[in-house]
C-alpha cells in the first residue's frame, strides 16, 4: 500500500495496517496511528492529550517546539533526525519554528483537544 504526506495508517493490535481517514485519523481506532505530517503553522488547537498511551513525534525536516504541560511546563525544540516521546496523559502543544515534515505515532482510540486560545 502506497501512502503520501498527510495520509495516515492505522496499526492494529493484530499487526495489520490499514489506511485511515486523514480528516479524522484518530476517530475511535484502538491501535496506533502513523501519520506523516507537513506543518507550516502552529497546531490549530490549544493543545492535545492522549490518555491511551505515549505518542512519538519524529522530525524529518524543519524545526518544532513542543510544550509538555507537566506541573512545571517544559518546552523542547526538535529538528531533523530528532524525536520526542510525549507521555500518556500529558497535554502538549506543537509550535512550528520553521516549516516541518514529521511523522507521528499516536495511540488510540481516545484523543482530546482543547479549543484554540
Amino acid at each position: 500500500m502506497r501512502f503520501d504526506a498527510n495520509d495516515c495508517l492505522h496499526l492494529g493490535a493484530d499487526q495489520s495496517v490499514s489506511r485511515g481517514s486523514s480528516a479524522s485519523p484518530f476517530h475511535g481506532f484502538p491501535g496506533f496511528t502513523f501519520t506523516p505530517v507537513s506543518m507550516t503553522h502552529d497546531a490549530p488547537h490549544g493543545g492535545e492529550m492522549h490518555p491511551d498511551g505515549d505518542e512519538i513525534l519524529y522530525v524529518v525536516a524543519g524545526r518544532i517546539a513542543v510544550t509538555l504541560e507537566f506541573d512545571e511546563p517544559q518546552t523542547m525544540e526538535i529538528g531533523p533526525g530528532q524525536g520526542l516521546v510525549v507521555p500518556r496523559g500529558v497535554w502538549h502543544k506543537v509550535r512550528v519554528l520553521s516549516p516541518a515534515e514529521m511523522v507521528t505515532l499516536s495511540p488510540g482510540p481516545t484523543l482530546e483537544f482543547r479549543a484554540p486560545l
